[in-house]
């Protein structure tokens, strides 16, 4: 889904993993998560910086640079990922770093984005080390190499 519209509050954004894994259901009902920066409570000065980020982004009719959001949980890093996709008009994409096991399932997310999509990788800091160097790569380069058969019969 590419907007938060009203009456779209049971599932705001498109799953990208396992329906047994799911990202900040449970901890508080869709219904009652800010949709706007300015709903966002707490944080003042992340919100300064993010509203000046999508705002710069927007007037240059681009897409922001990477965003990290790190914390304990609780503090929101998944609403506000929400309300960066939202904010840009963009579809927001969701996993969570052990889903990502191998470098293909890295690269047939990021194969399945279209420009300007917000792509949300929840526990990054358990991605598998094959996945995050290709996700290293991708960050710099905006380019992954994926490699189609080896060996001689390939």
């Amino acid at each position: 889904m590419s907007r938060f519209e009203d009456g779209d509050e049971e599932e705001a954004f498109e799953r990208d993993v396992s329906p047994m894994l799911s990202v900040g259901e449970g901890d508080i009902d869709a219904s009652l998560r800010p949709r706007s920066l300015r709903e966002f409570i707490g944080q003042p000065r992340v919100r300064e910086q993010l509203q000046l980020v999508i705002e710069g982004a927007k007037n240059r009719g681009g897409t922001p640079d990477h965003i990290l959001l790190s914390g304990p949980p609780g503090l929101g890093k998944t609403s506000l990922a929400m309300i960066i996709a939202a904010e840009l008009g963009s579809s927001l994409r969701v996993t969570s770093g052990p889903a990502l096991e191998r470098a293909g399932d890295l690269a047939a997310m990021l194969s399945n984005l279209v420009e300007h999509d917000v792509l949300f990788i929840d526990e990054i800091h358990r991605i598998a080390r094959p996945a995050e160097e290709m996700l290293y790569l991708a960050m710099e380069d905006f380019r992954v190499d994926v490699v189609v058969g080896k060996g001689p019969g390939a």
